[in-house]
């Protein structure tokens, strides 16, 4: 499950971190996210949440108000000192950040009711392992979210530091969730990236996946 690539992408995002809230586009990309993720929140205010690849923590802030606690988690130090200082100009006090890599380093004795993994997983060269870390994660009838790039031509990226993957086909990324063990895979488009390039314009549609682990009463309806 090792990136070999996780280095030069953490400096890669770290001399991005200062100008990272500044960029219309990813915060219109975040809005409509955070728009399809609360869509289906489960109604509970006690809910621990992971954000993998939580970058400034645009996700993580914005759904904080929603948990009891936040554990933002990315591989850039330099993402996460941008984070951190938002949080506490927050007075936000329930959410930690760690950095950390997933893929080669599990997080033992935390579990989850709710992983959000936006943006991220094209940076991970082997999904599969990683799919299973999180259902191993999480908490009976807990919910994960996983936004990234429908399959793309590969000019998508002008920089491509560790990129793995150019976008996911849905219906592969649906059979690897629940090989993974998650239920009630549902994935919709949310958003599309309009981009200028040689032969034009190209929109690049987001989809968000969204995935649930089995109720310890597995005869339960899925999560509400």
């Amino acid at each position: 499950m090792q990136d070999m690539n996780t280095d030069s992408m953490a400096e890669h995002f770290d001399r991005k971190a200062a100008d990272w809230d500044a960029n219309e586009r990813h915060l219109a990309l975040t809005a409509d996210i955070l728009e399809a993720v609360t869509r289906e929140w489960p109604v509970n205010l006690s809910l621990r949440l992971l954000d993998y690849g939580a970058g400034t923590g645009l996700c993580s802030l914005a759904l904080a108000p929603r948990c009891a606690s936040v554990l933002a988690m990315d591989v850039s130090a330099g993402m996460l000192s941008r984070l951190e200082e938002k949080a506490r100009a927050s007075g936000m006090t329930h959410l930690q950040t760690r950095q950390q890599d997933l893929c080669s380093e599990p997080l033992l004795g935390q579990r989850f009711d709710v992983i959000l993994c936006a943006m991220t997983l094209h940076h991970v060269a082997d999904i599969e392992p990683l799919l299973e870390r999180f259902h191993a994660m999480l908490e009976p009838g807990g919910f994960i979210a996983i936004a990234d790039l429908d399959k793309e031509d590969g000019t998508f990226h002008d920089e491509p530091a560790g990129v793995h993957h150019h976008g996911f086909i849905r219906e592969c990324l649906s059979r690897q969730m629940m090989a993974a063990g998650f239920t009630y895979v549902t994935i919709d488009t949310v958003h599309s990236i309009r981009k200028t390039r040689k032969s034009g314009i190209i929109e690049y549609p987001v989809f968000c996946a969204i995935g649930r682990t089995r109720p310890a009463d597995s005869d339960s309806q899925p999560p509400v």
